[in-house]
């Protein structure tokens, strides 16, 4: 049980024996405080001092209603506060995992265009190689066109040509169409090749 407490105070000129379990200091400070409100309230006043307590007690009651008021505003505050805090981690949170896929993505996109530079000179050293490969056709075809040109021309010459020469001159001319055929072939892949560089550098 608690222990009680037996204070006389002196409220707006007459003394009062109270008795609770609060602090004795306690009980003093709000004695202290309903005489300031009382004298508050009856300084001129001619009023009984029932009355004026009275009206010093609803100064009082004002006084704590307003600070409860308060008190709900900033529990309210408070609550909007935390939920704000909560509101703000979720936001760092999702921009910490958004940085990080960020990072991941690019990272992703270095490697891939290491990849693509390396596919495109891959594709340009493929161009350089048929290009020289274009080059020595273009000299061998040219060589054997001449070696026809030779043989048509020593053909007409002659009234006839033993069939052992003519069976070279139209393996010649087949080599040739075959040789026409396949430098087709190397040009139209060169093309395409040289069109898939550039798509790849249009993607750099």
């Amino acid at each position: 049980m608690d222990e009680k407490n037996t204070v006389s105070v002196i409220v707006y000129g007459q003394e009062y024996t109270l008795s609770g379990s609060m602090p004795r200091e306690y009980i003093m400070k709000l004695a202290d405080h309903l005489d300031a409100k009382m004298k508050e309230v009856g300084t001129g006043s001619s009023e009984p001092t029932s009355k004026i307590a009275v009206l010093a007690g609803m100064l009082v009651s004002d006084e704590y209603f307003k600070e409860a008021e308060n008190v709900d505003e900033l529990l309210s505050a408070n609550s909007q506060l935390d939920a704000n805090a909560k509101n703000y981690e979720k936001m760092w949170n999702e921009v910490k995992t958004n940085f990080a896929q960020y990072q991941d993505q690019m990272a992703n996109l270095s490697t891939l265009k290491e990849n693509v530079q390396q596919y495109a000179s891959e594709k340009e050293a493929q161009v350089e190689n048929l290009t020289a490969e274009l080059e020595q056709e273009k000299k061998y075809n040219n060589e054997l066109r001449n070696r026809i040109e030779g043989l048509i021309a020593q053909q007409k010459a002659q009234e006839g040509i033993p069939t052992e020469a003519q069976r070279h001159i139209e393996e010649l001319e087949n080599r040739c169409r075959d040789i026409e055929s396949s430098f087709f072939d190397i040009q139209m892949e060169n093309i395409h090749l040289k069109n898939e560089i550039e798509t790849l550098r249009g993607r750099r």
